[in-house]
């Protein structure tokens, strides 16, 4: 699989070509009387994890708002019709520009793109966001607001930084699940303490419904059609980060692969690679034990958590949301100084990885080994992945959402009352 995706530089210099259209929003935002009755909700996710979360618990409240999404195609407009969803507009349309103008609150979970970019001021905000911090996010990481070579222009930094923070500083709300993210997200998008509350994170819920042996077997369900004849074998997931368009340098060697394939066939396991959405990387290898599971093959992650025997991951915030099963955890880091010299991360990667990491394939394939012939080396890492399940993990109730609906429908009344 191989993309170019979407970069940081791309990303930045389109908000710098769009700020005339930014203040002009703004502008017409402060003439426009928005109705607390009315909420948009998007995702750059499309239907699925926190957003829809959310829109489900908004839905299910006494006295439920107008609900209306917002749609970045014909494929995701279908998607949310499925789940339920009766009010979609396509977010690039006029409809949706004068929708987000009157609306009280707006969700999402990337950024303001995931509905109208450009009418946003003055609404309650609530920011979803995708997943945990680990990585250094937005103002803490200069590789966010990179231009590709247009920061020798002077002031151009500057300018983008303070678009940043201008955008950043509207949010009302940011739900996390753990006051052990808290600093960073207040850092990162340039907010009080006081807009990052610990409610849990809807995106989360999924994995605290019913008990564990439920949670076990609907996330089988859901991998047996992605595991072929191998339903009832042991699942390992590798799902690597992304890397603001660059290739992953995890990308197993053809001797790795080899290794790989036998280790698969000796303990009568499947390997599944789940490449980030935006990633790049050449995954070409296939076979009976080594199958690709894209995005669009499943577009959720964290329902297949409590099916994985054991993940394979990096710096993605997915290890975050898995540890709560308290399986293994294998971290697999080929490029952590140049990962930390450019992105940046927020934790001790030594504490995270409960002491060792992998650089290369032929030490993960030997890790796991360990971990399926050796019942202490197993016991440990388990306990590795509840001990941080602990720090990043404070409700697990499986009421996220609704935490987060209530914060946010009295920011709402206070706002318009």
């Amino acid at each position: 699989m191989s993309s170019g995706g979407f970069r940081f530089a791309r990303g930045n210099l389109g908000k710098l070509l769009g700020l005339p259209r930014y203040a002009w929003g703004a502008v017409q935002a402060r003439s426009s009387t928005r109705d607390p009755r009315l909420w948009v909700i998007g995702s750059a996710f499309g239907p699925a994890d926190g957003a829809l979360a959310f829109w489900r618990a908004a839905k299910a409240l006494p006295d439920p708002p107008r609900l209306v999404w917002l749609s970045g195609s014909a494929e995701e407009s279908a998607a949310a019709r499925a789940h339920g969803v009766h009010a979609v507009v396509d977010r690039d349309s006029a409809e949706a520009h004068r929708l987000t103008l009157r609306a009280g609150l707006v969700a999402v979970t990337h950024g303001f793109g995931d509905v109208d970019r450009y009418g946003v001021s003055g609404a309650v905000i609530v920011q979803l966001w995708h997943g945990a911090p680990l990585k250094k996010l937005h103002g803490d990481s200069p590789a966010v607001t990179t231009l590709g070579g247009l920061e020798r222009v002077p002031g151009v930094s500057a300018l983008i930084r303070r678009a940043y923070r201008a955008g950043t500083s509207q949010i009302s709300l940011f739900p996390t699940g753990s006051g052990f993210f808290a600093p960073f997200l207040a850092s990162a998008f340039h907010l009080m303490r006081g807009q990052v509350k610990v409610l849990g994170e809807p995106r989360a819920d999924v994995l605290f419904a019913g008990t564990r042996q439920e949670r076990v077997a609907a996330s089988r369900a859901l991998l047996a059609p992605h595991l072929g004849e191998h339903a009832a074998s042991r699942v390992v997931l590798y799902a690597p980060t992304w890397r603001d368009g660059d290739p992953d340098p995890g990308v197993p060697t053809e001797l790795q692969w080899l290794r790989i394939e036998e280790l698969c066939e000796r303990f009568d396991l499947v390997l599944l690679v789940r490449p980030h959405p935006l990633g790049v990387g050449e995954y070409t290898h296939a076979s009976s034990r080594v199958r690709l599971l894209t995005a669009q093959d499943q577009p959720e992650s964290m329902p297949l958590l409590w099916g994985l025997d054991a993940l394979v991951t990096d710096y993605s915030s997915m290890l975050v949301d898995y540890v709560v099963t308290g399986r293994p955890l294998v971290l697999l880091a080929p490029d952590l100084d140049a990962y930390r010299a450019s992105r940046g991360l927020y934790v001790d990667y030594d504490w995270l990885s409960g002491g060792r990491w992998s650089t290369d394939w032929d030490d993960v394939v030997d890790r796991l080994e360990h971990l399926f012939t050796d019942p202490a080396a197993a016991d440990a890492a388990a306990a590795h992945s509840r001990e941080l399940a602990l720090r990043f993990h404070e409700w697990t109730d499986g009421r996220s959402a609704q935490r987060v609906v209530a914060e946010a429908s009295a920011l709402v009344a206070r706002r318009f009352s």
